[in-house]
């Protein structure tokens, strides 16, 4: 249970990075002519965690970059990464108070 959680924080700190790389591209081109812009789409993975796609959102009202919209979505992508970041130190620590409540030879040699 506890690899599960650090997994799936683990995948969501990926999903996030995949997300900052979208807005990070959207907002280096948004000067460039005919650029479409990328949008990150996340879903649950088969075995839990997040599944990050990026894709280029179709010519139209929705293609163009707006600059405030790309600032609001780094600060939210911000936050979801280091949420991600707590949860995974958690699961770590919780991991760490359960090989240090084993007697040392029933710990893996990730312990010696």
């Amino acid at each position: 249970m506890i690899s599960s959680v650090i997994s799936s924080a683990f995948s969501g700190m990926a999903a996030q990075q995949a997300r900052m790389d979208a807005i990070a591209s959207n907002i280096a081109n948004v000067d460039t002519p005919g650029y479409a812009r990328k949008s990150v789409e996340m879903s649950t993975g088969p075995s839990g965690g997040v599944r990050a796609v990026t894709r280029e959102v179709p010519a139209g009202p929705e293609s163009g970059v707006d600059l405030a919209s790309e600032m609001i979505d780094m600060i939210d992508t911000k936050m979801a990464y280091q949420a991600n970041v707590a949860v995974m130190e958690t699961g770590m620590d919780m991991w760490d108070m359960l090989m240090s409540a084993l007697d040392p030879k029933d710990r893996d040699d990730r312990w010696d």
